[in-house]
């Protein structure tokens, strides 16, 4: 009843307020990375991962329209009906409101990614403090409230690559109660807020990335519900990141105290107008066409992570053109026949990590190498390391071809434990964004992908297969080619490279049974496929799997089937080396036991 209350009152504001001003509020926003030579410069990962950080929100009459870098959102308040536009792609969809926050859990769940259930064995604390100070901004009066978010491992100690405790400060200014008295901007805008909350349910949508935490719930739904408590309009919000892990490598490498924080984000209201908005701004364009929902999502999803990024190709690498001297493809990280080590005395004492492009020839040489990544004193020793390696040619339609790949090369004291110089962010991202444009300029079939493996992994001894096996039974399973992927599973739990000492043992047994298994789920073998789900849950676990978790294709597929004593038992196998993951084990078998099927995640490939 309480909600139905709300729900009218919401309503009954926006359509009352509509009768009274248009209202266009627009927010910047300025990232700053840690360590970054650029810092100040134009927000480098808001450029790479949403090209521009920065929105805008305009309302006129019952309608809203929400702008974020190639994407647009317009809301009906009273025929509470969302459309999203794809300007990349020249589509729209529209759906009902209540629909909207589900499909967005469902789309971002499909997408994949590492697994955010590494946060279930930590403790998390959410504190919100008035600071009684009061700003001008933007001519509307604010006030500020403090914002500390925690997440700290059940045993904490000294920092190390593998804490991933971390702590959120946020500031908030937002406007003064009185001011939506005053300003009908503020008045209606502080509206939108509480229709937004009621009718899209925002905190939904963080389900597949947001942490759960084994001692509050969903951690990541408290902070931003203790964010969204006032509704009234945002102003300004500053945040500063705190990873102890992170501080001690900066310390050592970017000269900064180890205390800093490792990532500042503020975002500021621009403009706030009442000038009349176009009644265009709220119609879909007559030359876009209509697509289903989740695929128009998806569309601007990946035009936000996957398009070239004109701020950092005109500052970094990217700017280079990602085709010369003939070159035909590009395989990821090939392994070298003949490698050697670089030469650790030009390091003048410097520890870290350079990345590489590095340029293949047809016979197997390096003809040449372009450092991406790394301090400046290692580039010049890495690529005359690199220049000396040579490879197995890589293949294009029997003949071989000269070819693109990456390299790492390290200048680290592994003795000493981890460390090394943490490269600039916008510099990681750089690279990333130039890799990805030579990969979408030579993309690969499925069938290409296994022949490069398999010709990749013919040079050396046998170790150098064994390690390639896994790689090439799942390659084989997606490129249609179920004899090769069985024999390639085969090979992997039954050669003779098999040792129980290795770090690969256990990632062989898990996937090589989950190879045998999705194969016999194609054949209808569903007992086959029962049996070999359960014995890759008997893996002894490996870095990846105690990391990241085990695959849950296999068990998607035949909860499908409806053997759900089979997953149950699976997930019970599981916990034996997934301890990070026993909140999401104790997630799914819950939705399993009620007869439904979870969406996996980043565990879903």
């Amino acid at each position: 009843m309480k909600s139905l209350r709300g729900s009218i009152l919401a309503a009954a504001i926006l359509m009352a307020s509509a009768l009274r001003a248009d209202v266009t509020i627009r927010y910047q926003t300025d990232f700053k990375p840690v360590g970054s030579p650029r810092a100040g410069a134009a927000d480098p990962i808001g450029k790479v991962l949403g090209k521009d950080l920065s929105f805008s929100i305009r309302m006129k009459g019952n309608k809203g329209r929400v702008n974020s870098d190639g994407s647009t959102m317009i809301v009906d308040f009273v025929k509470l009906e969302l459309t999203l536009l794809d300007s990349e792609h020249r589509q729209y969809a529209i759906i009902p409101t209540s629909e909207y926050a589900g499909k967005v859990a469902g789309v971002i769940a499909g997408m994949g990614g590492p697994g955010l259930d590494v946060f279930g064995a930590m403790k998390t604390k959410v504190e919100s403090t008035s600071m009684g100070r009061s700003e001008v901004i933007q001519g509307v009066l604010a006030e500020e409230r403090q914002i500390t978010f925690t997440m700290q491992t059940p045993e904490p100690g000294a920092a190390s690559p593998s804490d991933l405790s971390m702590k959120i400060v946020m500031q908030i200014w937002t406007a003064k109660p009185g001011e939506a008295l005053r300003l009908p901007a503020i008045r209606e805008l502080a509206g939108f807020n509480l229709w937004q909350k009621l009718f899209l349910n925002p905190v939904e949508m963080l389900g597949p990335l947001a942490p759960k935490s084994s001692d509050t719930g969903n951690a990541m739904e408290k902070l931003f519900a203790e964010i969204g408590k006032n509704q009234s309009v945002l102003l300004r919000m500053h945040m500063e990141m705190f990873m102890p892990s992170m501080g001690a490598l900066a310390a050592q490498t970017a000269g900064q105290p180890a205390a800093a924080p490792f990532m500042q984000m503020t975002q500021e209201v621009a403009e706030i107008s009442t000038a009349p908005v176009d009644n265009t701004e709220f119609l879909v364009p007559a030359d876009y066409t209509a697509a289903p929902f989740e695929q128009v999502l998806t569309a601007t999803f990946s035009a936000k992570t996957g398009a070239q990024s004109e701020a950092v190709s005109a500052s970094g690498p990217a700017s280079n053109p990602p085709l010369t001297g003939g070159v035909q493809a590009y395989v990821p990280l090939l392994t070298p026949v003949h490698h050697v080590e670089p030469d650790l005395t030009r390091a003048q004492g410097v520890q870290g990590m350079v990345e590489l492009l590095v340029t293949v020839d047809p016979q197997g040489h390096v003809a040449a190498a372009e450092a991406l990544t790394g301090p400046d004193v290692l580039r010049k020793p890495a690529i005359e390391a690199v220049m000396q390696w040579t490879f197995r040619p890589v293949m294009r339609d029997g003949h071989a071809v000269m070819a693109y790949t990456s390299a790492n090369v390290d200048f680290v004291d592994w003795t000493k434990g981890p460390g090394g110089s943490i490269p600039p962010v916008d510099e990681t991202m750089a690279a990333m964004e130039r890799l990805s444009s030579i990969e979408k300029a030579m993309p690969r079939s499925p069938q290409q992908v296994l022949a490069d493996l398999e010709q990749d992994s013919g040079g050396g001894d046998a170790m150098r297969r064994y390690y390639a096996l896994d790689q090439m039974a799942q390659a084989a399973l997606k490129a249609g080619d179920e004899a090769k992927a069985a024999a390639y599973a085969n090979e992997l739990l039954h050669g003779k490279q098999q040792d129980a000492t290795n770090w690969n043992y256990g990632n062989a047994i898990h996937d090589g049974h989950m190879v045998l298994g999705l194969i016999a789920v194609r054949h209808g073998d569903i007992p086959a496929a029962r049996q070999q789900l359960l014995e890759a849950g008997k893996t002894p676990g490996s870095p990846q799997l105690d990391s990241f978790g085990p695959s849950m294709a296999l068990a998607k597929e035949l909860l499908e089937k409806g053997e759900r004593d089979a997953v149950l038992e699976y997930f019970s196998e599981c916990r034996s080396f997934w301890k990070m993951g026993t909140a999401s084990l104790d997630a799914w078998s819950e939705t399993v036991k009620k007869g439904g099927t979870p969406g996996f995640g980043g565990n879903l490939r």
